[in-house]
């Protein structure tokens, strides 16, 4: 096999996050008397940080963050759980990959909130690391969490995928020096993912078994 490490991101690639976060955000913007939000920019910001998503989203200048990023985590706390699902076919995909490989997380999430997120959907056994926003110095789409799953598990880029639904994850698998498989029903479109020139591209997660063979 060409490939021992698969490293995947998070939100729009396992797990269907967005009506948490959306909602999230919706009530956010309710606390802080808001009117609206944008939608389509936070959707697009999904990936990077949190203050950065809440900025794009609320429309809010850089000092007005930290009180929202607060009320955000609060606000994801109440609904994430009944409002998060994995996409289909990935807890059986991953059944199966987890045997031939080893299985990496790295997301933008808050490690805590990810662990927790990961334990209820019931996949936090199946990887051997998991890495959150609060691990690396440096957020996607800089390279360090690929690193640091590289140096965790000891495998060399040129034998590592990561995988994910955003540019950001494509660019930080290509910092990486690592191939990229990009997933066409996260929060980035077709056309977007296919302009970082992805290794693979696949529209549905149970498909990564193509790219494998």
């Amino acid at each position: 096999m060409k490939y021992k490490l698969l490293v995947f991101d998070f939100d729009g690639t396992l797990a269907d996050s967005e009506a948490s976060i959306m909602e999230s955000l919706q009530l956010v913007a309710q606390d802080l008397g808001i009117p609206a939000f944008d939608r389509d920019g936070a959707r697009r910001s999904i990936g990077l940080p949190l203050r950065r998503t809440i900025e794009m989203g609320l429309g809010l200048a850089p000092e007005e963050a930290p009180e929202a990023v607060d009320l955000y985590r609060k606000r994801y706390n109440e609904v994430a759980l009944d409002l998060t699902h994995l996409f289909p076919g990935v807890n059986e995909t991953l059944d199966r990959l987890r045997h031939d490989y080893l299985l990496a997380v790295a997301s933008s999430k808050s490690t805590q909130g990810l662990l927790l997120m990961m334990r209820h959907l019931g996949i936090y056994e199946i990887f051997s690391f998991i890495s959150g926003a609060q691990d690396v110095q440096e957020p996607k789409p800089a390279p360090d969490m690929v690193l640091l799953a590289l140096e965790s598990m000891n495998i060399p880029a040129q034998e590592c995928l990561v995988v994910g639904d955003t540019v950001y994850d494509i660019e930080m698998g290509q910092r990486a020096f690592t191939d990229t498989c990009a997933v066409t029903y996260g929060n980035h479109s077709a056309d977007e993912l296919r302009c970082f020139n992805p290794t693979f591209i696949i529209n549905a997660f149970p498909h990564l078994m193509h790219c494998l063979e």
